[in-house]
């Protein structure tokens, strides 16, 4: 029946189009303008009129006839077989309008397409092909495969197309530009991903404008960091050394201040200090440990708050730790990171098994971190518990795994799996709290940063910087007045 609807049609057209011919298509264009009729519009298309094949085709979509829509993809509507593939329910056919589609040219059929195959260099190919026509989604995933292979060089081009209209990926280029010391461009770059909406880009760009100090090598972030309504025995100095680190800053101190768990204990953010790109010089294999570090006698140079107690240093790479005084985190560390850090400051040790090495200097009985306890035996159980039976609180003991390859055994006050074993478990035990908040009221269980910067300062033969630093620990711990050198007019900076 259908071939038979086909050819009785070809005959009509037929004859139509002898008529039209011979009158010169003197009334083609009036036919395309004052008709519906996909019948006469067919005539149109039969005489190779482009206007009158787009508006065959709008009727065919609109109307979803399949028959319609086959007689446009015939006379090279490739978007037609697209919509027709979409329609079709048996696989093995709705692929082969597809790649009749993509045949003719039609982005959306190449991007799906792109998407199906197995093969890298067809979809490669297909999306290339689609992304060359501007469609947005194949441009998007063109860049991201070559992004995910490490060619960043045939990336960029692509997402340099992709960023004209699509906010994250402006957000990408304005922040691979920012890192590449290209500043200009990437304020640019975040500029057009806020105005295209992008949030994150919006943050990036108050920053940049209120906080980054550009050639000047150090200024003052956001105060929105600083912790509020608290009386603090710890003051933390966070230094931030790039861009991306203090955003992640900004997003720290917010969950930090909405922490109902470590609302009770008396540690307070101060204003963070940001640096320009290797001021501090940092390193993710810091003297060989394997871990993130930085030059702490550089630290002598900033404008520390004379407040702090220890400092919190953001770098873009490298293991976090605490060393002493100073906590090191990188881009990928998250807000439980940075408690199970913090922990670390108040002499907390880690609950999961340490190395030998570690372990050999952990795992001693006469150590006392708040959270473990160290035997040789059972017997010593029942005194070694005292300092949780003081805290007031519910604790229940159980082993620890910190000393498996260690002779001693190490046993904690919880059941559960712990902020210490894990960080991301939310879990702090009632006991820990306690005893946390008992050790930073007492000073003399902590280890300021001053000892970090007098240490490196004694590395590196400044012994007079150094003396200055070591005051500033003795002040902490009560041993001297606060005020080390009344010439300092508030400022904690080393004199030369």
């Amino acid at each position: 029946m259908k071939s038979f609807k086909k050819l009785r049609l070809f005959i009509i057209a037929g004859a139509a189009m002898v008529l039209l011919v011979s009158s010169g298509q003197r009334y083609l264009p009036l036919l395309i303008q004052q008709t519906d009729s996909p019948h006469a519009l067919y005539l149109g298309v039969l005489l190779g009129s482009e206007p009158a094949l787009e508006a065959l085709s709008g009727y065919a979509r609109e109307s979803a006839n399949p028959y319609w829509l086959e007689i446009v993809a015939e006379a090279g509507d490739a978007g037609a077989y697209y919509i027709l593939a979409l329609n079709e329910g048996n696989e093995a056919r709705h692929i082969a309008l597809l790649n009749q589609s993509a045949a003719g040219g039609y982005a959306k059929a190449q991007y799906e397409l792109a998407l199906l195959t197995d093969s890298a260099l067809k979809r490669i190919e297909l999306l290339t092909r689609a992304a060359h026509q501007q469609y947005l989604p194949a441009t998007i995933s063109l860049y991201q495969w070559y992004l995910h292979q490490g060619q960043v060089e045939k990336a960029l081009p692509w997402l340099e197309q992709a960023a004209s209209q699509d906010a994250d990926s402006a957000l990408i280029l304005a922040r691979q530009q920012w890192q590449k010391g290209q500043y200009t461009q990437a304020r640019q770059g975040f500029n057009q991903a806020s105005r295209l909406g992008s949030p994150e880009a919006t943050e990036y760009v108050s920053l940049i404008e209120n906080y980054w100090p550009a050639e000047q090598g150090s200024g003052w972030g956001p105060e929105t960091v600083i912790t509020t309504g608290r009386r603090c025995a710890m003051h933390i100095q966070p230094v931030v050394t790039s861009l991306e680190n203090m955003r992640q800053l900004m997003s720290l101190a917010e969950e930090f201040h909405d922490d109902k768990r470590l609302s009770d204990l008396p540690v307070c953010l101060l204003r963070p200090i940001w640096l320009s790109d290797n001021q501090l010089n940092c390193d993710a294999n810091w003297q060989g440990n394997r871990r993130l570090g930085c030059d702490a006698a550089k630290l002598a140079e900033l404008p520390l708050d004379d407040e702090l107690s220890h400092i919190l240093v953001l770098a873009p790479q490298g293991k976090a730790n605490v060393h002493n005084g100073i906590m090191y985190l990188d881009l990928t560390d998250s807000y439980s990171v940075f408690v199970h850090e913090l922990a670390h400051f108040a002499g907390f040790v880690d609950e999961y098994p340490l190395s030998s090495e570690l372990a050999g200097q952990m795992c001693h009985p006469n150590l006392q971190p708040p959270n473990l306890i160290y035997t040789l035996s059972e017997e010593e159980l029942a005194q070694k518990v005292d300092k949780w039976r003081q805290a007031n609180v519910d604790w229940e003991l159980a082993k620890s795994r910190t000393c498996n390859n260690h002779p001693l055994q190490a046993y904690k006050a919880s059941s559960r799996l712990t902020f210490m074993e894990y960080h991301d478990q939310a879990y702090i035990p009632p006991v820990y709290l306690a005893l946390w908040k008992q050790r930073l009221n007492r000073k003399h269980y902590l280890l300021p940063a001053h000892i970090n910067i007098a240490q490196a300062l004694e590395q590196q033969g400044k012994f007079e910087q150094a003396k200055y630093w070591w005051k500033k620990r003795d002040a902490f711990y009560g041993m001297l007045p606060l005020s080390v050198d009344s010439n300092l007019n508030g400022s904690a900076a080393a004199p030369d």
